[in-house]
């Protein structure tokens, strides 16, 4: 998928001109112009490439700023924000967060835009002349997946959406707000016919498969059943069995399972591990990366303003975006834990070594040598008094002096093939779904539904073992009667941090306000967080360009 990802921009010129009136204002004022005819979405060749064109929005979302912002890196209990960027009311739920911020209304065109190229495809494939049965009903089924999916990630952010799935060619200034039960139940029959018919595994790696689709279709049916949306979403009992069921599928009858060592579970030369479920493609082909995977930028303190320290590609180019709060370093992945869980190690970087040698000042010491390779700076994790600090030729920062532009950096994203140390398009695929989740999914709906405990406890227990530093497993495991909500939610913390899934998390077990205001500290001290900040804005460019403006597309409550 690398290569064919992004090749065909023409044919998203024709799928995506108008979006429902949702795409921006100059695409609306544009003529319809392409070097492709519309006929030749009825050949083999044309079609495929707008199959594959419908695979490129996912860069907009996986990998981004706009991405990790909205899901991970602002307003949640484990990351907060760092020194730099523009979007921080997203932290603290300023009144900059409306109905006219950049992110919300990106993320609306982009997924859009998304959902009307499968739209495209799914309209368009019983036309395509020379293209065998079987493989149609695979095309078809990788588009149903990439609609459910965009539908997915939008009802989650934005609540109840205009529904459609007809190509949209031109202007239409019509629509409307259809139930959350509804898109959900769209969701639903798309992921259900994408199991059926696609392959266990593709050839073209990145495109979708049917575990791909299962584990999608867990998470959406845990997501139905679960505190937050039930009610509005027609969610029950049976939706967490089924999503129990989905994930024990994807375990037990497939090839995949978990990475030996949690450190290498993203090392840049095994990117197409067993534990991949899914993986989003990125490619080193600079024509071909779209702006790239940009998330090795945002979780990284300045180390290269430190002594004996400049910016180098290993170490990473630091936009500070993002930091780790106390409640994700010393309590979830806390000192009293280190001993035994190998995950703070594996996913934060506690040392830099010195990459510009000389004398400097360092921990108020004048005249320190420092020579290349030598360790520049060290966060040790537990505090250090200032005599031990003073006694070290390099850089300590204890957990009390971390600050918005010191902190520890966090490692999964760290992309040292880029082209240059200022590069900012990263080549790493995002890995988008993995086996650990799918335990994790397994778990949490075995324990909300009429599952087994024991069942449950049993699939923590098959991450946290591998989690464990070697001989540590067995301290590593935890009984059935600790297994709770908040046990597989402090879980999910530990294991999938920095991967776009904590908004969700907390959004789903009715605990984002809660957690937010005991654990962010901006959240705390500005006060403004509110129970409709639970979901996002409707963008105000959707409601000018629908025919009765608010009337008809009415914005979400309190905005």
């Amino acid at each position: 998928m690398n290569i064919i990802m992004l090749k065909f921009k023409e044919v998203i010129t024709i799928a995506t001109v108008s979006l429902l009136v949702i795409s921006c204002s100059d695409l609306l004022d544009e003529d319809i112009r392409s070097q492709v005819g519309d006929h030749r979405f009825n050949t083999p060749e044309g079609f495929s490439e707008a199959l594959n064109a419908a695979y490129t929005p996912l860069r907009t979302y996986y990998g981004t700023e706009r991405g990790h912002a909205l899901t991970e890196g602002y307003g949640v209990d484990i990351f907060h924000e760092g020194a730099d960027g523009s979007h921080k009311f997203y932290n603290f739920y300023g009144t900059q967060l409306n109905s006219d911020a950049a992110l919300i209304r990106e993320l609306w065109n982009d997924m859009y835009e998304g959902i009307n190229i499968a739209n495209t495809v799914l309209n368009r494939g019983q036309s395509v002349e020379g293209l065998n049965e079987d493989e149609l009903a695979i095309r078809l089924g990788e588009a149903r997946f990439l609609r459910a999916h965009y539908y997915f990630i939008l009802v989650q952010q934005y609540g109840a959406l205009h529904i459609t799935t007809e190509e949209t060619t031109g202007v239409e200034v019509e629509a409307s707000r259809s139930p959350v039960d509804v898109v959900f139940a769209l969701i639903e029959d798309d992921l259900v016919q994408a199991i059926s018919s696609l392959p266990d595994e593709s050839n073209d790696y990145g495109r979708a498969t049917k575990p791909a689709a299962e584990h999608l279709l867990a998470r959406v049916l845990l997501t139905r059943a679960s505190e937050y949306y039930r009610a509005d979403a027609g969610g029950s009992d049976d939706d967490y069995d089924r999503a129990a069921d989905l994930a024990k599928t994807v375990i037990d009858n497939y090839d995949f399972s978990l990475v030996d060592d949690v450190a290498n579970i993203w090392s840049i030369d095994n990117q197409r591990n067993e534990e991949v479920v899914w993986s989003v493609q990125y490619s080193d082909n600079s024509l071909l990366n779209a702006g790239g995977n940009t998330s090795h930028m945002y979780y990284l303190t300045t180390y290269d303003e430190l002594p004996g320290m400049n910016r180098t590609v290993e170490y990473g180019r630091p936009w500070k975006r993002f930091r780790p709060t106390e409640y994700l370093y010393d309590d979830l992945l806390g000192p009293d834990t280190r001993d035994k869980d190998a995950r703070y190690s594996a996913f934060f970087r506690d040392v830099f070594l010195v990459s510009t040698p000389g004398t400097f000042t360092v921990n108020g010491v004048d005249n320190v040598e420092m020579a290349m390779g030598d360790t520049a700076a060290f966060f040790p994790g537990v505090e250090w008094t200032e005599e031990e600090k003073q006694a070290k030729p390099y850089t300590v920062f204890s957990p009390s002096d971390y600050n918005p532009r010191d902190y520890l950096s966090v490692e999964k994203h760290r992309d040292p093939n880029r082209s240059d140390l200022n590069a900012t398009e990263g080549v790493t695929d995002f890995l988008a779904f993995r086996l650990a989740e799918t335990h994790l999914i397994a778990a949490e709906a075995l324990l909300l539904g009429n599952g087994s405990a024991a069942d449950a406890t049993e699939h923590i227990n098959v991450i946290r073992r591998r989690a464990a530093w070697p001989g540590k497993e067995v301290e590593m495991e935890i009984d059935v009667d600790e297994l709770d909500l908040d046990s597989i939610l402090a879980e999910r913390g530990r294991e999938l941090l920095g991967e776009q899934f904590r908004w969700y998390d907390l959004k789903r077990t009715g605990l984002l306000l809660e957690r937010a205001y005991e654990h962010n500290p901006e959240v705390r001290n500005v006060g403004l967080m509110q129970d409709h900040h639970q979901l996002r804005p409707i963008p105000q460019d959707q409601i000018d360009r629908t025919e009765g403006g608010e009337s008809a597309f009415p914005q979400n409550k309190d905005y």
